[in-house]
């Protein structure tokens, strides 16, 4: 694994009252919360789409009728689609103008890369919401994520796609944390009811 610390150098916000500030205009960011957590995190994104705006879901753990409740209940603008992965129900309760698309195998990286670059492909203007990596990390190990996760940065930058990524830091060990971090624009955590982040900018 190669880190792209190397690369740029890291600046931390003061903090923040809502996750949207912290991201700010960051194109990939990890989203640093317990797995239990009762905020919704997402909420603050999601209310910022236009109509325009495809929100794509990609969810090892909530079914998609669960994304599309979560969705709805942001009063959001824009379309919801949805890459469930594993074995889960795939009904979307009715909401018959959600598309759902499904990897049936939750270590088949190959099959989920190919199913995210065709959406973001398909749509102009996509925000990506990627829960979780604690979760993908049950199936794959570090370095095959780190190469996974590499990759579809990579094409969410061409895309000019924004996303965030879900991480549980009390899951892993701090080796694998920082690993990850290595390859998101901003790490974002919350903590005492406020938001702070971590920036990467590049050398000049």
């Amino acid at each position: 694994m190669t880190a792209m610390g190397f690369y740029c150098r890291v600046t931390r916000d003061h903090p923040m009252s809502s996750l949207r500030e912290a991201v700010g205009d960051a194109t990939s960011a990890l989203v640093c919360l317990p797995s239990m957590a009762p905020e919704d995190s997402c909420a603050d994104l999601f209310s910022a789409t236009t109509p325009e705006t495809t929100v794509l879901c990609v969810t090892y753990s909530r079914p998609p009728s669960d994304c599309v409740e979560r969705f709805r209940a942001t009063g959001a603008s824009g379309s919801l689609s949805v890459v469930a992965v594993g074995d889960m129900p795939t009904d979307t309760a009715g909401a018959d103008d959600v598309t759902v698309k499904t990897v049936s195998t939750p270590d088949d990286l190959t099959g989920l890369g190919i199913t995210l670059s065709q959406a973001l492909s398909t749509h102009a203007d996509t925000v990506v919401c990627f829960d979780s990596l604690t979760v993908l990390l049950q199936y794959v190990d570090t370095e095959t994520a780190y190469e996974f996760l590499n990759a579809l940065t990579g094409h969410l930058h061409a895309a000019d796609a924004r996303a965030h990524f879900h991480l549980d830091p009390a899951a892993h060990d701090t080796r694998t944390v920082d690993a990850l971090a290595s390859l998101f624009d901003a790490i974002v955590e919350h903590e005492d009811g406020t938001w702070t982040a971590r920036r990467r900018k590049l050398l000049q």
